[in-house]
């Protein structure tokens, strides 16, 4: 799951879901997937999908991008573009995922 913004209180989508779940990021017609949501990484222009917010996953030096964690809290790190923040952790994986499909536009 993905959670930015205050103290990563916005719930930004279920990662690792199908396309069809409806909280999934993958589901363009959902919250989380859409391009148009102010909840959704696909927005350029939200905090969450923007190249200059401190929260958006596709800044490259943002300090506070969205966090992945599972159901039951656990951290795995960020989903970042910024490769030098300290607790990307697993989010480095999603990197040419997201500057290709996400962050192209």
């Amino acid at each position: 799951m993905l959670f930015g913004g205050t103290d990563h209180r916005t719930y930004l989508g279920c990662l690792n879901c199908s396309q069809f779940t409806s909280d999934s990021i993958f589901n363009q017609y959902g919250d989380n997937g859409s391009r148009y949501s102010q909840t959704s990484i696909w927005n350029p222009y939200n905090d969450f999908g923007s190249r200059y917010s401190s929260w958006g996953a596709c800044n490259p030096y943002a300090d506070d991008p969205p966090v992945i964690v599972d159901s039951l809290g656990k951290y795995y790190g960020r989903l970042t573009l910024n490769r030098y923040h300290l607790q990307i952790g697993i989010g480095e994986s999603y990197g040419e995922w997201l500057s290709t499909r996400v962050c192209e536009q």
